[in-house]
């Protein structure tokens, strides 16, 4: 149905309309702005901070910040994995070379509440929250 009522909307004179094709929980849960009418029920989205330490995979462990899990991501900001907070090797290797690969992701629509109630549950300090696609949109972090 979505075609025929793209193209009714632009016989009608709308401009810029688009048929998304892949479908409303797949906008949701890449973080894409929506009018709800429960506006109580926080998602993940809600939660996260959304400017996480990440760096390059050929960035050198020497120059991540001590103390704090750093996510790897690619040039288009693709979650590769996550250096922990322990640093395991030695200062000559790079991100890449120590990360942990294909860390756990949410998706943005994931109700916030039930998720940091697993969190505390299976004692996992943060979460990354990601686009279906892989794109790092932010980390929930336990107790948010």
């Amino acid at each position: 149905m979505s075609p025929r009522a793209a193209w009714r909307l632009e016989r009608l004179g709308f401009g810029h309309v688009y048929d998304y094709v892949v479908g409303k929980v797949d906008w949701m849960a890449a973080g894409l702005p929506t009018v709800r009418a429960n506006t109580t029920e926080r998602r993940a989205i809600d939660g996260v901070d959304d400017a996480p330490p990440s760096c390059a995979p050929d960035t050198p462990v020497r120059d991540l910040t001590k103390g704090r899990s750093i996510i790897v991501l690619n040039a288009s900001g693709i979650v590769l994995g996550r250096v922990p907070a322990s640093r395991p090797g030695g200062p000559g290797r790079t991100a890449e070379e120590v990360m942990q690969p294909g860390p756990t992701t949410v998706r943005a629509n994931e109700p916030l509440d039930p998720l940091l109630a697993r969190m505390a549950d299976r004692k996992v300090a943060e979460m990354l929250v990601t686009t279906p696609e892989g794109r790092l949109l932010g980390v929930v972090h336990a107790g948010s």
